[in-house]
């Protein structure tokens, strides 16, 4: 309908010009005329709505990836939100509206945001549906109260210092267009920030879930009500008396709890069971002078999907799980403090500034106060540099390990596994320094620090692991590329953010999984037999060039669950499943470990070594045992040993 009969930036000047008179003219703004320039409005709606003046109730609404987005992120700004129900009356058609407007410079920097209830689903279906461009974020129930909106669509106009200036619904038949162009005629003249047009808008998105609330009484007999608690940080603690490593961590982290109590740090503990009436001695003797809740249904345990003990839940003033932490780990205590103060409001630059100068502090204290980079990593080959280490003996070598571990044999640094699990693999600190005494500075060492990131330096710092044998046709600008974290969001990026992060990480999560480059088509063992006769001879007397018959002979050649490990290519191009290829990918072959060979059989010859995209004469045993325990694992073969395994199938 606006479509139909724009609402142009002329004709919106205009209708503010009209307003402007008629109030300085007649009157007709005040008590006994409110609104009379437009019939389609009401005396006590639009600029005169009862919540003009007022607040705007905050909230946090979650991104169509599942993040959330605080309305604090968008503080100093202007807001345009349009509050709806998908396929209430009008919902598109206001939802287009905004859009054409959210394009419109003449409107900047006034943030345009749809606020919808319903499923993420329904939410994607109706934008893509409606083909809506203006950024939609799901309502999860609590917005559209806050705001008093009910089932009729509304727009509500937020200044740049969070007060409500303008409310209006009923966008219903003759009346849409009328009220619709009230709406902009109002939006036309609000407050810009000149000085702010142009400044990246630091987003503060969050995918920490709302805690599940919870009622219950302590061993005391006292009611706990989370919901009560409301404004307040809250460290929940699942434990049992009998877990030694509850044992081991109540001592570092009872003391910290209580450092944080007098700024109102509530501390609560959950426990399945009082094992022999002795639960009361235990937290005695451990000093746990905190209430603890037997919740011997393990409703609780439920909620927050507690499977291991202990188990630890810090829940920020606005309800939130901000840090979830399981598992006894031996900085704990210091760790602990970190995130209350964090919590509670405290500068993290000071924060990071006062922790011990040149000191290697781990990947947890990173975590807390970059989290968007830390769930980056966590998506690279980096992340799991031990894991390739402990299933073997090579965490024995020191060679191996120092590439595999953070700041080995530095302050703070790894020591050995015992004494410092929580420095395993290649964390943060690798690329940018010794995390102590940070805020601020680029490390010089790295390359790697506020300022950002120097080619140059990173290349020779890949280079002190990723050199000789341990080379997997390693090339830095790709390398950096996947580990790299994206640039500060601004005001441009703030709803394609979540979408663009996700899909860049599938990719990079994709790579590491398969080991190989995707995309490119499997040809089988035959098209490798021509050029190395004597390695395709070789495998021809392995069991992998017979582990299809293993499946023939126990009936179940069909078995879509076991296929992918006794085929080559698995729903790839080219390879088992491919409607056009059928036996000739049976069995366990060539580019099973090598990766597909389609780019290496049109290769020239210079080019030949480069198209190899698994296994290569260059791969250190830790590649190697990754291909290998994608099929051979503990459930499915728990008996396998790679150690005797390997010399049976390497050429």
């Amino acid at each position: 309908m606006l479509a139909r009969h724009p609402v142009t930036p002329r004709k919106a000047l205009l209708l503010v010009l009209l307003w402007g008179g008629l109030c300085v003219a007649g009157g007709a703004c005040g008590p006994a005329g409110r609104n009379a320039g437009n019939a389609a409005i009401g005396p006590d709606e639009g600029a005169f709505h009862p919540m003009v003046g007022r607040a705007a109730p905050d909230f946090t609404a979650q991104d169509a990836s599942g993040a959330w987005l605080p309305k604090r992120s968008m503080q100093d700004r202007p807001l345009a939100l349009l509050l709806f129900r998908p396929g209430a009356p009008m919902a598109a058609d206001l939802a287009r509206a905004l859009s054409g407007l959210r394009d419109d410079p003449a409107y900047a920097p006034t943030v345009f945001l749809g606020l919808g209830r319903g499923s993420l689903e329904d939410l994607k279906r109706f934008t893509t549906s409606q083909r809506i461009t203006l950024p939609v974020l799901r309502d999860p129930g609590t917005i559209a109260p806050a705001y008093g909106v009910g089932e009729l669509p509304a727009v509500v106009l937020v200044d740049k210092d969070g007060i409500v200036r303008f409310r209006l619904d009923g966008f219903l038949g003759a009346r849409y267009q009328p009220r619709l162009e009230a709406m902009v005629a109002f939006l036309r003249g609000f407050p810009t920030l000149a000085a702010t047009a142009g400044r990246p808008l630091d987003l503060d998105y969050t995918r920490d879930p709302k805690a599940p609330l919870f009622a219950a009484r302590d061993l005391d007999g006292r009611p706990i009500d989370l919901a009560a608690l409301a404004g307040k940080v809250v460290v929940l603690d699942f434990f049992d008396q009998e877990c030694p490593h509850c044992q081991k961590d109540f001592p570092r982290l009872v003391p910290a709890l209580r450092e944080f109590r007098s700024r109102g740090v509530v501390a609560i503990g959950v426990t399945s069971r009082d094992v022999g009436g002795t639960l009361r001695d235990f937290l005695r003797e451990g000093g746990i002078d905190f209430p603890v809740i037997v919740d011997r249904s393990r409703e609780i345990f439920a909620k927050y999907d507690s499977s291991r003990t202990p188990d630890l839940f810090f829940i920020d003033r606005g309800g939130f799980i901000r840090f979830h932490e399981a598992g006894d780990r031996p900085d704990r205590a210091e760790l602990t403090r970190l995130q209350l103060r964090l919590l509670l409001g405290d500068e993290p630059r000071a924060l990071a500034a006062a922790l011990p100068a040149g000191r290697f502090s781990g990947d947890a204290t990173c975590r807390a106060c970059h989290l968007r980079e830390y769930r980056d990593w966590l998506l690279t080959p980096h992340s799991l540099a031990w894991d390739s280490l402990a299933a073997g003996d090579k965490w024995r070598d020191p060679e191996c390990v120092r590439c595999h571990v953070t700041g080995v044999g530095q302050d703070g640094g790894f020591a050995d596994i015992e004494a410092t699990p929580h420095m395993v693999n290649v964390q943060c600190e690798i690329c940018h320094g010794a995390g102590g005494g940070h805020a601020g500075s680029a490390d010089a060492a790295s390359g790697a620090g506020a300022t950002g990131i120097d080619p140059q330096a990173m290349a020779k710092l890949c280079s002190g692991c990723h050199t000789g044998k341990f080379v997997l046709n390693f090339d830095v600008d790709e390398a950096l590329a996947l580990v790299a974290h994206r640039d500060r969001v601004d005001l441009d990026k703030l709803f394609r953010y979540s979408d663009e992060q996700r899909q860049r990480l599938e990719v990079i999560n994709t790579r590491r999984l398969e080991k190989f480059k995707s995309g490119v088509a499997f040809v089988g063992a035959g098209a490798c037999r021509d050029c190395h006769r004597k390695e395709y001879d070789q495998w021809s007397r392995t069991p992998h060039a017979a582990a299809f018959a293993r499946l023939l002979k126990v009936e179940r050649e069909a078995d879509r669950t076991c296929q992918p490990c006794h085929t080559t290519g698995f729903g790839h191009p080219g390879g088992f499943g491919d409607a056009a290829v059928t036996v000739e990918m049976t069995n366990v072959q060539c580019e099973v470990c090598h990766g597909p060979g389609a780019d290496h059989i049109k290769a020239a010859p210079a080019l030949r070594k480069a198209t190899i995209y698994g296994i290569t004469d260059q791969c250190s045993f830790c590649i190697i045992q990754g291909v290998c325990v994608t099929c051979h694992d503990a459930a499915d073969d728990p008996d396998f040993s790679i150690e005797s395994a390997l010399p049976l199938v390497r050429h």
